[in-house]
């Protein structure tokens, strides 16, 4: 299977500077096990979970009693991305 680029990179720099985070600590790793471990992440069809069923429920359930952002709220979380 050939990797290529996404065709559309939101912030290069960053993306840069995490392939080569990346890079340097595969470079820096002597376990096969652990790079194994990497490899099938990479190429696995779904994301691997942080929570599990029951965590996701109860973080589910805390979001929806918290209520709704106000719009002070909003425009500060999307004004970290310049909008």
């Amino acid at each position: 299977m050939k990797v290529s680029e996404p065709a559309v990179a939101y912030n290069t720099s960053s993306l840069q500077g995490l392939k080569n985070r990346l890079i340097a600590s595969i470079d820096n790793t002597t376990d096969e096990d652990k790079l194994q471990q990497c490899l099938e992440l990479l190429y696995a069809d779904d994301m691997p979970c942080a929570f599990t069923e029951e965590e996701l429920d109860e973080v589910i359930r805390h979001s929806e009693a918290s209520g709704n952002a106000s719009k002070e709220d909003v425009k500060a979380f999307f004004s970290k991305w310049g909008h």
